[in-house]
């Protein structure tokens, strides 16, 4: 309808029996107005332990052409999967009611094929109540996910993002905390492998352009990450390359890369390759 509406639609299964479903849709300028609207479900099914499903809706206002605020209502419901003779105290039934306000930054380039935009950063933050069998705790979270490409000549950039989750709670579940791992995280990890009460990662890149709609890249990659429920607390890094195509398809992104923990050495059995396909359309 030419207003910038968007529709995204991701599923994934990986072979730790892990599956995760979200859309997302975008509706701005609502009535030729300055407000939108944003609809989000994400389903999530950790093997036979759990399965959460969040559902959100934001009211969005469009300050400019790069700043965007937002208020929204979050609910996220997830239910235990474990048979009684296999129960874990850390996995329970609960459901969480948050409210949000958030503020979005986009740089868009023009006349780009490939680094369609600049820089980005996204920032939400929200208060809610979790509920256990009629008890309620009160939480907080935030998520912040930021980059920005510093170019030094037409050929020649660097690539930084740095992306950091937290749950703030008296107590927490298994099934409540923040994900992470694989290539639009921690490169050398699996999708979704690691979970945190608090996680922060600093991701960068050295690209260099071959032509208008190629280029080769470094990956270097830190996380430092937090687990309450385990007491842990862990350093990880990744090392490795991968290059970016635009192709008729879509920017097609290959990753090689192998992660460790900060008590780990290097082994190649642990690397991993990382593929991705987005498409525009």
């Amino acid at each position: 309808m030419n207003f910038g509406e968007s529709i995204s639609l991701a599923y994934r299964s990986d072979e730790s029996e892990q599956k995760s479903f979200n859309v997302n849709v975008k509706l701005p300028y609502l009535f030729t107005s300055p407000f939108g609207a944003e609809l989000e479900l994400n389903i999530f099914k950790k093997d036979s332990s759990f399965t959460t499903a969040d559902q959100s809706v934001r009211v969005n206002y469009q300050l400019n052409s790069k700043n965007q605020f937002s208020l929204g209502l979050k609910s996220t419901k997830s239910s235990n999967l474990l048979s009684s003779e296999n129960l874990n105290p850390f996995i329970k039934d609960y459901e969480t009611n948050f409210y949000n306000i958030g503020y979005t930054f986009i740089n868009r380039l023009k006349g780009q094929t490939i680094f369609k935009r600049n820089a980005t950063i996204r920032f939400d933050t929200g208060i809610g109540n979790r509920e256990i069998s009629n008890t309620k705790d009160q939480q907080y979270q935030y998520s912040l996910d930021a980059f920005k490409i510093f170019s030094l000549n037409p050929k020649n950039n660097i690539f930084l993002r740095t992306t950091s989750e937290g749950l703030i709670s008296d107590s927490y579940l298994e099934n409540e905390l923040s994900r992470f791992g694989g290539i639009n995280s921690i490169r050398g990890f699996e999708e979704n492998s690691l979970s945190a009460t608090f996680y922060g990662l600093l991701i960068t890149e050295y690209r260099y352009s071959l032509s208008s709609n190629l280029y080769i890249h470094t990956i270097i990659d830190a996380a430092y990450f937090e687990n309450k429920i385990i007491e842990q607390k862990e350093k990880l890094y990744s090392f490795g390359f991968g290059f970016g195509l635009t192709t008729k398809a879509g920017l097609l992104r290959f990753n090689y890369a192998n992660g460790k923990s900060e008590n780990q050495s290097f082994k190649l059995s642990n690397s991993k390759i990382h593929l991705s396909l987005t498409a525009l359309f």
